[in-house]
């Protein structure tokens, strides 16, 4: 079975890499969390475009903390 995603936290980012196969071909993603805040946090997907050799971010989310 193929791993998923790899890869750690380092200096309160999260660094995670996997392969995805979409229409018959692989691609390199890699995901990104950030806590912007005590009560915020940022995830990031992004693919590897191989012709310009550049991370390309094609989603975004914003979490946020609900306190009661």
């Amino acid at each position: 079975m193929k791993e998923q995603v790899v890869g750690k936290f380092e200096n309160g980012v999260g660094k995670f890499f996997g392969k995805e196969d979409y229409k018959g071909k692989e691609y390199n993603l890699r995901f990104l969390w950030k806590k912007e805040t005590a009560d915020t946090a940022q995830w990031e997907q992004a693919y590897y475009n191989e012709a310009s050799q550049v991370w390309e971010t094609n989603w975004i989310m914003l979490f946020t903390s609900i306190k009661n």
